[in-house]
């Protein structure tokens, strides 16, 4: 394709309809690779009368796989359903505590976010139970995982 001048506008159409001419064709498959080879193609001109059309030759091709079941005979998707959950163990006695510490120094802060006040010791002890309640439940936390843990998502 000649490239057409930054002037010549009807230059520059023509090429944009060579370039969008078969941007409606969709990506089906073939039905078979002697079909495609004798199907004429919108986007490659017309060689000249006298000369030889050369045979297309593909880069890539659709190769049926003698292995994989008819696409007809494919079983339907079932809708998944995964397993129920196992139940949840009862927190021990350190991580209660640890969630307790936490709790209440959120909800001291928020109470004092919207106007309400506290004695001086109610605050230190809403730090304190922040600072002590995470120590705990980082404390309660797993060092090594397990060498079956795996490493993400299993598909």
């Amino acid at each position: 394709m000649v490239r057409p001048s930054e002037d010549d506008k009807e230059a520059i159409d023509r090429a944009f309809a060579e370039m969008v001419a078969g941007y409606h064709l969709t990506a089906d498959r073939p039905e078979s690779p002697a079909a495609a080879a004798e199907a004429p193609s919108d986007l490659e001109p017309e060689p000249e009368p006298g000369v030889a059309r050369p045979d297309p030759q593909p880069i890539f091709r659709f190769v049926e796989s003698p292995a994989a079941p008819p696409a007809e005979e494919a079983p339907a998707d079932e809708p998944y359903e995964p397993e129920p959950l196992p139940p949840l163990r009862r927190p021990g006695i350190p991580a209660l505590v640890g969630w307790i510490g936490m709790a209440y120094a959120v909800v001291v802060a928020l109470a004092g976010t919207f106007g309400v006040t506290f004695p001086t010791w109610a605050g230190w002890l809403a730090i304190a139970g922040f600072i002590g309640g995470f120590g705990i439940l980082m404390s309660r936390l797993p060092r090594h995982r397990p060498p079956d843990a795996g490493d993400g998502a299993v598909l």
